[in-house]
């Protein structure tokens, strides 16, 4: 088991819906920005943006109780906290340790909602940390996004944790021109979340050393969930 050696304090989270009754479009798109505000954080819809234009016209109507009519709301965070396990439950620790944060380390709630992803099995919604203007050393577990499409190539069975994975530009994707795929066994697996599109390019433009391995094998062949660990170094 790995863990997250340096916790990062982000500023800013983002918020991405998923819409889940369009068979052919299953693509998650950034609707909203968790800004940090003190001990509390506003939730801010990004109306403006094509990803949330999009979002509107497939069903997105909001995070429940904010409407998207109103373009801000103050003090969100105790609402997005219900996403996680309270700190008081006495398996929190276990909590911990699955998103591999060590349970002796400090870290915020804020950026405890950005290193767990705050998904739920029964709503469309992610959190992410974008790891925007940070500098490395770091670490994050990042989702392969898709693997299921690709399980004919690279089979559930076929993986083991430790694995190294390989991150691949795909400037011809006619979605996303800047996705990055993710590659294990020299085959496709899936790609990285859309908010970390453009902070994998600024990484790899900078220098930075980018390594990954299978971290987490989860789910079931229907639904999987693979989890990689990825370090950020000089």
């Amino acid at each position: 088991m790995n863990y997250i050696e340096h916790i990062i304090e982000p500023q800013k989270l983002l918020l991405t819906w998923q819409p889940s009754r369009i068979e052919n479009d299953r693509t998650r798109r950034i609707v909203a920005e968790l800004a940090r505000n003190g001990n509390s954080a506003d939730l801010v819809y990004l109306r403006e943006t094509p990803e949330f234009k999009d979002a509107k016209k497939l069903g997105f109507e909001g995070y429940r109780g904010f409407s998207t009519e109103q373009g801000s709301h103050s003090n969100v965070l105790a609402t997005f906290m219900r996403r996680l396990p309270s700190r008081k439950r006495e398996d929190f620790n276990k909590f911990l340790n699955a998103i591999r944060i060590k349970p002796e380390s400090e870290i915020s709630d804020f950026a405890l909602l950005g290193y767990s992803g705050a998904r739920l099995p029964d709503d469309d919604f992610t959190v992410i940390n974008s790891f925007s203007d940070v500098e490395p050393p770091f670490e994050l577990l990042a989702t392969v996004e898709g693997y299921r499409y690709h399980q004919d190539k690279i089979p559930l069975s076929s993986l083991e944790e430790g694995m190294p994975a390989l991150f691949q530009y795909e400037p011809d994707n006619p979605k996303d021109p800047l996705a990055v795929q993710i590659m294990i066994k020299d085959q496709h697996a899936g790609y990285v979340c859309r908010g970390l599109h453009t902070q994998f390019h600024e990484w790899f433009d900078k220098g930075y050393n980018v390594t990954a391995t299978v971290e987490r094998i989860n789910g079931t062949e229907e639904r999987p969930q693979i989890y990689l660990y990825v370090k950020v170094r000089p």
